[in-house]
């Protein structure tokens, strides 16, 4: 049944909004006036989509991956079980909670119960359904093994995701304590600093020096921390413009690949990335070509994209697709050798599949030992940076005692 998205006064005079089944528009607001309700404003979800202009999903209501992975694994199962394609989007509707995921999932039964593919109907929202979910659903409806395809997007979206939560988890103690760090520096040098350090400005004689660049900084610090914390926030925003734009993207991609530590790390985050979505797409029927113009849109890098679409234009010339690799010379030399492998016996798709799990060891191996370096490293600066202060401050103290004595 189609959805409707409301707005309503209870008895009690407060206003209440959601959504609800209904076969009409008319039968939605019979079914909320039983329910106690007085309609304020009642629109069909599906039609507030196609509206140009409208996203599908909000700012704070958006699907996320884990979304995603969760629905597609309960429609693999609702297929298996024997259900026809609509009856199973229908059973998803009625047990899903999240009004974002509702809402999409009835665009989409209401779009196949139209006559529109599967495929089709997934494509209508490309914010939430990746080009590689789209390809293998059209492969799994032309070969009428959809129900294995779910189950399959479901382990690909999964392992997606666990990958992602390694490198957060990874970056989220270094992230916080840099955080905490700058803004703990901040408060001291604003604040603390110049009630501790400026009784010795009255000294009539000469600071040492590091009481000078602390007295300094923390004047800096006091006037112009608001400057500061507002650089900081412009340069992220105009970084991420910059990043997307296509003038400046490509190379802030290339530069990412050259970073010390982490470049090494993205590139094998992406290799890990390519050969499991390449393989799970060729195993799934989608022609090679077509395939490699997928992997090309889901690196989450330019310069590694393009790559892949070179790659693919020189496969539909009629060259190897582990030549094709090698020429680009960005991905790691193991790739096209297995790839060459994998041509030569057939078994392309299973020789990507180990190549992958070989990268995703190798990531989670990565950052461990990229976390074992962050952690004492933090400390290291902070410790620095503490001592500092310190000495600044006592330094002086030292001087005036010595004064007091030979006095």
């Amino acid at each position: 049944m189609p959805l409707f998205e409301y707005s309503a006064l209870d008895t009690k005079g407060r206003r209440q909004s959601g959504f609800v089944d209904a076969g009409n528009i008319q039968a939605a607001r019979e079914r909320l006036k039983g329910e106690g309700l007085f309609v304020v404003a009642l629109t069909a979800a599906a039609a507030r989509e196609a509206e140009p202009g409208l996203r599908s999903i909000s700012l704070f209501g958006r699907v996320s991956g884990t979304d995603l992975a969760s629905v597609t694994r309960q429609l693999a199962t609702l297929l298996k079980a024997g259900l026809p394609l609509v009856q199973a989007l229908e059973a998803l509707i009625e047990q899903i909670e999240k009004a974002a995921v509702r809402k999409v999932l009835s665009s989409v039964r209401n779009h196949v119960n139209e006559g529109m593919a599967f495929h089709e109907a997934l494509s209508e929202h490309p914010s939430v359904f990746p080009p590689l979910f789209i390809q293998m659903t059209k492969a799994g409806e032309t070969g009428g093994f959809l129900e294995a395809i779910m189950l399959r997007l479901a382990e690909t979206q999964e392992r997606d995701m666990r990958l992602k939560s390694r490198v957060l988890a990874a970056l989220v103690y270094p992230v916080i304590m840099t955080v905490l760090g700058f803004a703990f520096l901040l408060f001291l040098f604003a604040y603390v600093v110049p009630q501790v350090v400026g009784i010795f400005e009255d000294f009539g004689k000469a600071l040492p020096v590091p009481t000078r660049i602390l007295l300094l900084t923390s004047d800096f610090a006091s006037r112009y921390w608001i400057v500061l914390v507002v650089c900081l926030v412009a340069a992220f925003i105009v970084y991420r413009r910059l990043s997307r734009s296509r003038r400046f993207g490509q190379t802030i991609d290339s530069m990412k690949l050259k970073l010390p530590l982490f470049g090494k790390l993205s590139l094998k985050i992406a290799s890990a990335r390519m050969c499991h979505v390449l393989a799970s797409l060729l195993r799934s029927g989608v022609p090679l070509v077509r395939a490699l113009e997928v992997v090309g849109e889901v690196l989450g890098n330019r310069v590694l994209s393009g790559a892949v679409d070179r790659a693919g234009q020189s496969v539909s010339q009629g060259s190897t697709l582990a030549d094709s690799l090698r020429v680009s010379g960005l991905f790691p030399p193991l790739i096209p050798r297995v790839v060459a492998v994998g041509e030569r016996s057939g078994q392309l798709s299973e020789m990507l599949s180990g190549v992958a799990e070989s990268y995703e060891h190798d990531v989670q191996t990565s950052i461990q030992a990229l976390t074992s370096i962050l952690e004492p490293a933090l400390i290291l600066v902070m410790a620095v940076v503490v001592l500092f202060v310190v000495l600044a401050v006592l330094l002086p103290i030292f001087e005036l005692n010595q004064l007091v004595r030979s006095g």
